[in-house]
């Protein structure tokens, strides 16, 4: 009897204050594994999670930058591949082999169906999706093309972006007069802007990653000019002279990337040393380029995985670039390596590389969030 009693006693215990209840939820990990199932302990959790003043102090808790949750494969399958325990996608979520993403920021994706050319804005956190058509002019004839997708202007908290409106930049390269036009499609209005065009003789557009820095968009050329699109002015244009001796090296395969000084970047490896470079601007003006850092991939890597690229002559490649976590993704075969340039935290990643690029998505938990197949329907 007595102990009936006090096991009574322990399971009518009440819950911590809310106060203290929200200090020990601040605390957990940033995966969204962790506050989803937290949601699921009773509707009254529930409540505290998906509170918008509760999420916003756990992301500044956590420094504002959302984990890296995985990447998409620019063709698949698969798809995505996730790079920690903390998130997959939902069961429910296939996509045929003719979607092909394009882009990765602030929580969303951008994929194309290569069948009819369609764009999808795909929210794999909440499941939202919107699909566009693209642009008019571009619908009909030879064209190679890119696009990109962010948050609309203004918006500058980046851990919370699920609800707020976006941008998709659309750039398109005639195949025969070598004109490449760009044009906005906004969320709010539905429609495509106005085009503007540049001639850039015998360089086309390709599907690559792109950098954002400030309010500018930046692609990589087929003859590996950079290629930029200010979204404020509406302008395209090509940046200042490329280190070309750099780009032999890395036998052009490089990554561009937003710099922690709000410049524009890239990166390349060369042997297994990985060269970060940035646009840099003098006293009097002149923007040129400059060789940051390099890191010797050697300390950093298995000793028994250089050992067995040596051996095999397997080069080591950069493949994509985290914007908000500053992690880059170096290809060693056969396997991925996520490298934190901040800590030079190194983790190897089981997943399978299909294109010579990857697009890493990061995102804090969202209400609504589908994890391993379960679907929270607060």
């Amino acid at each position: 009897m007595e102990a009936r009693t006090s096991s009574t006693a322990a399971a009518a215990a009440p819950l911590p204050p809310d106060d203290l209840l929200l200090e020990i939820l601040l605390r957990l990990p940033p995966e969204p594994i962790h506050l989803f199932r937290a949601s699921f302990v009773c509707k009254h959790w529930r409540g505290l999670v998906h509170d918008a003043r509760f999420l916003r102090r756990f992301r500044d808790f956590h420094g504002g930058t959302p984990p890296v949750l995985g990447f998409f494969n620019q063709a698949g399958p698969p798809l995505f591949v996730p790079t920690s325990g903390g998130f997959a996608l939902s069961t429910a979520t296939v996509f045929p082999d003719d979607w092909w993403a394009l882009d990765c920021r602030h929580g969303r994706v951008l994929l194309d169906s290569c069948r009819n050319r369609t764009l999808l804005v795909w929210e794999p956190m909440t499941g939202d999706k919107r699909y566009l058509p693209p642009p008019a002019q571009a619908s009909h004839g030879s064209f190679e093309y890119n696009a990109a997708v962010l948050c609309a202007a203004g918006h500058t908290d980046h851990g919370d972006c699920h609800s707020c409106p976006f941008l998709v930049a659309f750039v398109f390269s005639h195949q025969t007069d070598f004109i490449t036009s760009a044009c906005v499609f906004s969320s709010e209005t539905g429609v495509w802007g106005e085009i503007t065009s540049i001639l850039v003789p015998y360089a086309l557009g390709q599907a690559t990653p792109t950098a954002l820095v400030g309010n500018t968009i930046y692609w990589l050329l087929d003859n590996c000019s950079i290629f930029e699109f200010d979204l404020d002015k509406h302008m395209l244009g090509l940046t200042e002279e490329f280190p070309y001796d750099a780009l032999e090296s890395y036998e052009r395969q490089i990554v561009i990337m937003p710099t922690d000084v709000g410049w524009l970047g890239l990166a390349g490896v060369e042997e297994f040393n990985l060269h970060l470079w940035s646009k840099v601007v003098s006293v009097d003006g002149v923007v040129t380029w400059t060789h940051q850092r390099v890191i010797d991939l050697k300390k950093f890597l298995p000793p028994e995985v250089v050992a067995g690229c040596m051996v095999q002559d397997i080069r080591a490649e950069a493949v994509g670039y985290a914007e908000d976590a500053d992690v880059i993704f170096i290809d060693v075969y056969p396997s991925i390596y996520m490298i934190h340039l901040k800590s030079m935290k190194v983790k190897e990643v089981s997943g399978k590389l299909i294109c010579k690029y990857i697009l890493p998505y990061s995102s804090f938990y969202a209400p609504g969030i589908a994890i391993d197949g379960g679907k929270d329907q607060a």
